[in-house]
C-alpha cells in the first residue's frame, strides 16, 4: 500500500496544510491526516460548520486514547486544567491560541526540567503537533465571505504578518477590524456604490508601512529600504527566537561567541518568549532600522566585560584584522539608540 508522503500532502492541500511530525503518536497523527481532509468548509464563524465541532470528533478521541498510554511524568506536563477532560472543553472556553499557548508553556516546562529524556521524543513531537493544528485552526476563515452587498473577497487565505516586520499585512489588518466590528472603512464603502462587484486593495504580503506601492500609485521607499535589508531582518528574526528559547545561556547560534552574548545579555530580563513572533519581528526590524550592526553588537558586549574603549579596539583588531581606536569605539557607541545599550 503506498502512502502520500508530507510532503506530496503539502503541495496537494496548499493553504489547507496542517503538518504531521515525525516520531509523533500515530493514533494522534491519524487523526489529524483526517482533519486536514475535511476541515476545508469549517470555520471559527460559522454555525453549520462550525471547527469546534470536528476536534471534538476527530481530535479529541484521538488524544484521550493517546493519554491512556503516557506515564505519569508525561501526564503531569499535558496542559488541560483541572475539571476540564478533553481539548476542545479548553478551546471552548480560551480559544485556539490560549491552548497552543498552554501548550508551548507545559512543553517549555517539560523540556527544562528533570525529567526530560532523549526517549521523550513522541511526547514532545506529539505536543508540539497540536499546538501546530490549534494555531493553524485560528487563523482558518470562512472561504468567502460578504462585507457590504456588492463587496466580496476570499477570507480563506490566511491571515499572516507583514514580510519586513511584525505588523499583520493589509488583508490581515482588515479582517481582524472586520471580525471586531462588522464594519468596513468609509471609502471602500463609496467605493462599492460605483462597481458592481469589487475587491479591497489589500496586500497579502506586506503591512501598510511596507507594501510596494502606495495607494495613489508610486512607488514607497519604505519598501525599498526594507528590501535591501531583508537579509538582515530575516537573520535578526532567527537569533531572537533562538535567544528566548533558551533565556538562561547564549543561545542566538550566530557562529560568533560575542554576538550570541549580546543577545544573551540584551533578551535575558525579556518575558518574550518564541510564540510571541510579532513582537520579535517588530524587535528584529528596529534592530535593522537602527543600524545595530554586528561590529556594534561586539563592541556592546566587550563593553558589557568591563573593557575600556583602548580594551575594547584593541581586542576588535584581533577579531576583524582591523584595529579601532578610541575615537572610533566612542562614535560607534554614540550611534547606538538607548533600547539597545546593555
Amino acid at each position: 500500500m503506498n502512502f502520500e508522503s508530507e510532503e506530496e500532502a503539502m503541495k496537494r492541500l496548499g493553504p489547507l496544510y496542517i503538518p504531521v511530525w515525525e516520531h509523533s503518536d500515530e493514533t494522534v497523527a491519524d487523526a489529524i491526516r483526517m482533519f486536514r481532509e475535511k476541515w476545508q468548509p469549517y470555520s471559527k464563524e460559522s454555525k453549520q460548520h462550525n471547527i469546534l465541532n470536528l476536534v471534538r470528533e476527530l481530535i479529541d478521541p484521538a488524544i484521550s486514547e493517546y493519554r491512556t498510554h503516557l506515564p505519569a511524568e508525561h501526564l503531569a506536563y499535558f496542559p488541560l486544567p483541572k475539571g476540564l477532560s478533553n481539548y476542545s472543553d479548553l478551546v471552548q472556553s480560551k480559544g485556539f491560541r490560549y491552548a497552543a499557548g498552554q501548550i508551548h508553556s507545559s512543553l517549555r516546562e517539560f523540556l527544562d526540567s528533570d525529567a526530560f529524556k532523549e526517549q521523550d521524543v513522541t511526547f514532545i513531537a506529539t505536543q508540539d503537533m497540536l499546538k501546530s493544528l490549534f494555531l493553524s485552526c485560528d487563523e482558518k476563515r470562512p472561504r468567502r465571505s460578504r462585507l457590504e452587498p456588492d463587496v466580496y473577497f476570499n477570507t480563506e487565505r490566511k491571515t499572516r504578518l507583514c514580510k519586513f516586520c511584525g505588523a499583520p499585512t493589509e488583508f490581515s489588518a482588515f479582517i481582524s477590524h472586520w471580525e471586531r466590528y462588522g464594519v468596513i472603512d468609509s471609502d471602500e464603502q463609496e467605493s462599492s456604490n460605483n462597481i458592481g462587484k469589487i475587491s479591497p486593495d489589500l496586500s497579502h504580503t506586506y503591512c501598510l508601512n511596507h507594501r510596494p506601492k502606495l495607494h495613489h500609485g508610486s512607488w514607497n521607499p519604505a519598501y525599498k529600504k526594507a528590501k535591501r535589508s531583508y537579509a538582515q531582518f530575516e537573520q535578526e528574526v532567527l537569533r531572537l527566537r533562538r535567544q528566548v528559547a533558551h533565556p538562561d545561556r547564549p543561545n542566538a547560534n550566530s557562529g560568533d561567541t560575542l554576538i550570541d552574548e549580546y543577545f544573551y545579555h540584551f533578551m535575558v530580563d525579556s518575558l518574550l518568549d518564541p510564540t510571541n513572533v510579532a513582537e520579535l519581528r517588530e524587535l528584529a526590524r528596529k534592530m535593522v532600522d537602527s543600524r545595530l550592526t554586528d561590529t556594534k553588537k561586539r563592541i556592546l558586549a566587550l563593553k558589557k566585560q568591563g573593557m575600556s574603549n583602548h580594551q575594547v579596539g584593541l581586542r576588535m583588531g584581533v577579531i576583524t584584522g582591523k584595529q579601532l581606536s578610541n575615537q572610533a569605539v566612542s562614535k560607534a557607541l554614540g550611534t547606538i539608540r538607548e533600547k539597545f545599550t546593555l
